[in-house]
């Protein structure tokens, strides 16, 4: 008789109702994400000060997810749920936390996975991870 795996699967609800989303590239532990996006598209420092004090799910450790991890979340985005995939500007892109450049950031667009680099004061999506 084999033992249920102890390992959640990518989209797995946890019990403290956050989502496994995969494994971070840049720390290569368990990533997890909230539930659902911000509910306003936001600049990108306005993005990284809203999960810098989000207390959500029990947590207080949120953050923007770098462009890697942001990626994981673009190839799991139909396990995880809940997020924009019609392409529209600026609720279907949504903001990494790594920088381009001094004036723009890295962003993916949830339709088709492009990732672009803009500027730091336009608007778009976020979703949290920890």
């Amino acid at each position: 008789m084999t033992q249920p795996s102890a390992e959640p699967k990518i989209g797995d609800k946890m019990p403290d109702g956050t989502v496994f989303a995969g494994i971070s590239p840049e720390t290569n532990k368990p990533m997890y994400a909230t539930p659902a996006d911000a509910s306003l598209t936001m600049t990108f420092n306005d993005a990284k000060g809203y999960a810098a004090q989000l207390d959500a799910h029990g947590h207080k450790d949120w953050r923007v997810p770098t462009k890697a991890e942001l990626n994981v979340l673009f190839n799991n985005r139909a396990a995880i749920g809940g997020f924009d995939v019609t392409g529209s500007y600026p609720a279907g892109w949504y903001w990494s936390a790594s920088p381009y450049y001094l004036w723009n950031a890295w962003g993916q667009r949830f339709s088709d996975g492009c990732q672009h680099n803009y500027d730091k004061g336009n608007h778009s999506a976020v979703r949290c991870v920890r």
